[in-house]
């Protein structure tokens, strides 16, 4: 599926670099929190400290890799597809499908962005804290959350411009005639 105007195509060239962005990030937070508690066990088994941290921002890590994976996820068609419904269903019949349900997902990561945002803002309106010893301010792990649900947001109106300029009978040789 390939949108015939120029200006779409640009615009998913970026939302795509803008995702795998998202993506090396999500796996820097990964080796970062590897790290961390590699150096939390190290500290503990010999020496009988700790870092004192590494429980929470693990946790604020763990949802940054979450988080900033779901656009690239999404773009690599990697999360959860019942292709029940896909095989049984005509070219044009299918392409219904998906813009009803690609369109649903638009609504509901936008939802979840504009929610998460009022989070964040919030947050940082209140200068809420973390109950522990570094009193991380809410809002920055907040906003990594809010970063990655955007970019899934911006991902799924890419794929709803994609599959409106989609073609069923161009765009899936392999899919049975209407």
């Amino acid at each position: 599926m390939r949108p015939t105007h120029p200006m779409a195509e640009r615009v998913l060239r970026t939302l795509s670099a803008l995702s795998d962005a998202a993506a090396v990030v999500s796996a820097a937070a990964f080796v970062f929190m590897t790290v961390l508690i590699l150096a939390e066990v190290f500290l503990r088994a010999f020496f009988s400290k700790s870092t004192l941290v590494a429980s929470e921002y693990s946790g604020y890590l763990v949802a940054a890799m979450m988080y900033l994976g779901l656009g690239f996820t999404f773009k690599e068609g990697g999360h959860i597809r019942i292709a029940y419904l896909e095989e049984r269903l005509t070219r044009w019949g299918w392409l219904v499908v998906d813009i009803a349900c690609t369109g649903l997902a638009v609504v509901v990561c936008a939802m979840s962005s504009y929610f998460m945002a009022d989070t964040v803002l919030t947050s940082y309106q209140r200068n809420l804290t973390a109950y522990s010893i570094l009193e991380t301010p809410l809002y920055i792990p907040q906003a990594v959350i809010l970063v990655g649900l955007v970019i899934l947001t911006l991902q799924t109106i890419g794929r709803l411009v994609q599959l409106s300029f989609s073609s069923p009978i161009t765009d899936s040789p392999d899919r049975k005639d209407e």
